[in-house]
């Protein structure tokens, strides 16, 4: 018994030694169960980019616009952060993928046009163009949305300007090559939307890449009066699309055989982007047909 009350009294002893050793307004009770969420500038740019999408969804564009132009000043604030410049896709992969920045940019572009907010949608695009290195990465989406907002802003002269500059410096840049040819066609020249999409296809095969030039060509061609040249357009179309056929066979048949046929092409996909003629065929661009 008396073994029993020396122990409480050492434990006691111990005790209070440790409280006097441990100061009252620092003492913290550690939860390693706690599970709270910090919540940080990227997710806060992601909610407000998906509240967007739900607005436009919704049809009410003015919301929409107005919570990504909030979502906006974030990324560019988030951005500002990063030393140097960085690719987008090197973006997305610091992030693993998690946020959709490339469709939220692409979209939001075209929302700007959509809605007629051209000069904003101007001076967001060349901000994209001045963020980014684009060195290895296709920035003709944001390109064409310059071009197409001088053209619609009625500064045609300026616009056109924009394109021949451009397109001097990357000659068979297929975005840009399109959208100035349909600017051309929609102001009256017929004759010169042909030529700007005949000089980079005649002699050419058609392929994934440039496919949607040839159906351009194909079109004005037959609008402008060169039958034959019509013809030869349609024939290259026909063959891309008996070849994308043969690349479409069963994959047991292939490898059944322990080879690959010969005349199946490599292709690789071709993203469309929403000022791009739809693939359907309508003339329309993508954005405004299929791509709604």
């Amino acid at each position: 018994m008396a073994n029993l009350r020396l122990k409480k009294s050492i434990l006691e002893i111990v005790d209070n030694q440790l409280k006097a050793n441990d100061p009252k307004d620092t003492r913290q009770s550690i939860d390693y169960e706690d599970d709270h969420y910090i919540s940080t500038e990227w997710d806060e740019w992601d909610e407000l980019v998906q509240k967007g999408y739900e607005s436009f969804g919704e049809h009410n564009v003015t919301e929409g616009l107005r919570l990504w132009q909030e979502a906006w000043g974030i990324f560019e604030s988030i951005m500002k952060q990063i030393p140097e410049t960085e690719t987008l896709y090197g973006l997305m992969e610091s992030q693993d993928y998690v946020y959709p920045i490339d469709n939220w940019l692409e979209n939001y572009e075209m929302e700007l046009g959509n809605a007629g907010r051209y000069g904003e949608r101007m001076t967001f695009c060349q901000k994209v163009l001045e963020i980014f290195n684009w060195q290895d990465e296709d920035d003709s989406c944001f390109r064409c949305g310059i071009g197409e907002s001088l053209f619609r802003e009625g500064k045609t002269g300026e616009a056109y300007e924009y394109y021949e500059n451009w397109l001097t410096d990357d000659p068979q840049n297929v975005n840009g090559i399109n959208s100035y040819s349909w600017l051309l066609f929609e102001n009256g020249d017929a004759e010169k939307a042909y030529e700007v999409v005949r000089k980079v296809t005649r002699g050419v095969s058609c392929c994934v890449d440039n496919s949607i030039l040839f159906m351009h060509a194909q079109r004005l061609a037959d609008y402008v009066g060169r039958e034959n040249e019509s013809k030869w357009y349609q024939h290259q179309l026909d063959k891309f699309e008996d070849s994308m056929k043969k690349w479409e066979m069963d994959e047991d048949e292939i490898f059944d055989e322990f080879t690959v046929p010969k005349q199946i092409p490599v292709v690789k996909e071709k993203k469309i982007y929403p000022n791009d003629p739809c693939p359907c065929g309508s003339g329309k661009k993508y954005k405004k047909c299929c791509g709604k």
